[in-house]
């Protein structure tokens, strides 16, 4: 089953509360069997048709049957595009469980290890620049939240202890136990552990399962996290910064997304917390519906993750190419039972949310 073509596809899908994203879609043509679907969520290309050139030029021949290898490829060179290395590895990744998925006639998740639980508990985000720019209007995005059903969000801060400390107040008083936060996101913003921990000792009351990024500094990071009594989460990309985070007591649980090579390569890095005795989620809200999808199928499949999730796409974008999106209900994303990836492009939608391909 050797690869014979790649299709690569530039997408955007605008979010509810206004911005447009883009996806490139990736579809993998092998000599003898069905086409896998891929990803690079959340990411743009500027120039399609040299990217498509060169993972044709380098990919063709190869057995899409051998996963890690192509993986371990993919990771290992540069791609010159302004989609980043690790999300072209990660289309390709992608693509490869969704055909050797539809090949074997089972779900990406089985050939991930099977479930060891039935639908992956995840969140909505909201920003605090959201809430600074006007507040009602981000009480309006939780508002809608809870009237599709759902309750748990993530809230990244803005900066102004006092205002998210507000907002977060305001928020519990209009909708009370129909709401819960999943996280007190820092984005890395604090150079200064006192600061972060002020900071978080400030919103601490509203009562997160975790704090997420004080800093992109791991000796910060370290400070801060032996002094709060929550799980403190890091966005990990590779294996030496797993170790690393893990042996500096920067954090106690790894925020790991598809984006960061596919589910191949975070795989092996849920292995180091597994090691180091810490937690996995999965994170990122940036994906359309084939993103998705492989997020809930590595996250159901994994013991490690421990801690409530980020992807919320069905939720957050407006629009899909997918002919049906993936089921979100009460805070519950639920696998597609389909073979590989489960999804099935509507052709008439794609070309809708189109804007170049090669």
């Amino acid at each position: 089953m050797k690869i014979q073509k790649i299709e690569l596809i530039q997408i955007e899908t605008p979010r509810y509360h206004g911005m447009l994203s883009g996806h490139v879609i990736l579809k993998l043509h092998v000599d003898d069997g069905p086409v896998g679907l891929g990803e690079a969520s959340d990411s743009r290309c500027d120039d399609v048709p040299a990217l498509a050139g060169q993972l044709n030029e380098q990919l063709k021949g190869m057995d899409a049957r051998r996963i890690n290898e192509i993986n371990d490829f993919m990771r290992g060179r540069p791609w010159g595009s302004t989609v980043s290395n690790a999300h072209v590895a990660s289309a390709v990744d992608l693509a490869l469980y969704d055909l050797n998925g539809k090949v074997q006639g089972v779900p990406a998740y089985q050939m991930l290890g099977g479930k060891v639980r039935d639908r992956l508990y995840c969140c909505y985000p909201i920003w605090g620049r959201q809430v600074q720019e006007d507040f009602e209007q981000a009480g309006s995005y939780l508002q809608r939240l809870v009237d599709l059903g759902h309750h748990l969000f993530r809230f990244y801060v803005s900066g102004d202890s006092e205002l998210d400390d507000r907002f977060l107040t305001e928020m519990k008083s209009r909708h009370g136990d129909s709401i819960r936060l999943k996280s007190l996101d820092f984005s890395g913003r604090f150079s200064d552990w006192q600061e972060v921990l002020r900071y978080g000792d400030r919103l601490r009351r509203h009562e997160p399962f975790h704090f997420e990024q004080p800093s992109w500094d791991m000796r910060t990071s370290a400070e801060f996290t032996k002094r709060v009594d929550l799980p403190v989460t890091w966005h990990i990309g590779s294996l030496r910064q797993a170790w690393e985070a893990a042996d500096s007591g920067a954090c106690t649980a790894f925020n790991l997304a598809c984006v960061s090579g596919g589910p191949t390569h975070i795989k092996r890095i849920m292995s180091v917390a597994e090691a180091m005795g810490l937690k996995c989620l999965i994170g990122t809200d940036q994906e359309s519906t084939l993103g998705v999808s492989a997020q809930v199928s590595v996250g159901i499949t994994s013991p490690q993750v421990q801690l409530p999730c980020d992807p919320m796409g069905p939720v957050l974008y407006m629009a899909s190419p997918a002919k049906e999106r993936v089921k979100a209900e009460g805070s519950y994303l639920t696998p597609f039972e389909g073979p590989g990836l489960g999804v099935e492009l509507d052709e008439a939608k794609l070309d809708e949310l189109t804007v170049a391909r090669a």
